[in-house]
């Protein structure tokens, strides 16, 4: 028997300019109804600080404490998150990853590696941190709240294209595994990865930018040449009838038109994710937006 748990996180500070992706999350889990989601809090309005090299750590640390006990007191099996910014994820992977002690592939649908630490990354901004912060190396005040922190094996990015120098190097130097996007037109391909690292267990990270912004221009941080909607719903579907997910976040949706919020709805509909709220979604018989 599961224990779920539905997750809102309306964070902005992540990535420290502008409160829109909050605002984003929002629409996503009011598509569900009111009092959904366990929410944790976040300042709508907040003047950030560089501390030890990272913008708002002063927010995002105290912030990643109070979600973790929140997450501990209900010790959910699986957790479905709606978040602002990719920071987010620090609870429920770090959570999962202890509670299934390293038992957990977690899959970066992300144009975006997010493994630069505070020492190489060119912004300062956390949510281009946090995959590297759950490997391990972050700021001492995240670290030191992660029981377990993840192993590179356990690691695939997929749909990535947008590196930089220092992310790319620790790629090769290590065993994270980088999918493509074209590598993404084979839905076995993920998930013969995961087969081949021995997990049973998967957590899905869904940063809408693994979108190309052509078909999807409603993510915070664009990146070209990404894939299509249908080959991001395949790929999950395709992990879901493979493999035991139990763990599934949407992040950084910035809405530029109307529409962006049915979208997205329509977007996780085709999934096939049956966690928390999701459960009574999960497959649903939907137009193609």
């Amino acid at each position: 028997m599961t224990n779920d748990l539905s997750l809102l996180l309306p964070e902005w500070q992540g990535y420290g300019l502008g409160a829109e992706v909050a605002s984003g999350a929002r629409a996503i889990a009011a598509l569900f109804g009111p009092d959904a989601f366990l929410e944790i809090e976040a300042p709508a309005v907040e003047a950030l600080t560089v501390d030890a090299g990272v913008l708002g750590l002063s927010s995002i640390a105290p912030r990643f404490e109070r979600t973790l006990l929140a997450i501990r007191e209900r010790e959910p099996s699986r957790i479905f998150t709606v978040g602002g910014t990719c920071g987010v994820e620090l609870g429920p992977v770090s959570y999962l990853n202890e509670r299934y002690r390293g038992d957990l592939a977690v899959i970066w649908l992300d144009a975006h590696a997010d493994l630069n630490t505070p020492e190489t990354s060119p912004s300062g901004r956390f949510h281009g941190m946090v995959l590297r912060t759950l490997l391990g190396a972050g700021p001492a005040s995240l670290v030191r709240l992660i029981s377990r922190p993840l192993a590179p094996p356990q690691v695939v990015l997929a749909g990535a294209r947008d590196l930089d120098r220092d992310e790319a190097l620790f790629v090769s130097d290590t065993a994270v595994s980088l999918l493509a996007p074209a590598d993404l037109l084979v839905p076995d391909r993920l998930a013969g990865r995961i087969r081949a690292g021995g997990f049973t267990r998967a957590y899905v990270h869904l940063d809408l930018d693994v979108i190309d912004p052509i078909e999807f221009p409603d993510s915070l941080v664009h990146a070209a040449n990404g894939v299509s909607i249908e080959v991001v719903t395949d790929t999950v579907r395709h992990l879901v009838s493979t493999i035991d997910v139990v763990g599934f976040s949407v992040v950084e949706f910035r809405p530029r038109s109307a529409d962006g919020p049915t979208r997205v709805g329509h977007l996780l509909d085709r999934c096939g994710i049956d966690i928390g709220v999701l459960g009574g979604r999960a497959g649903a018989a939907r137009p193609r937006p």
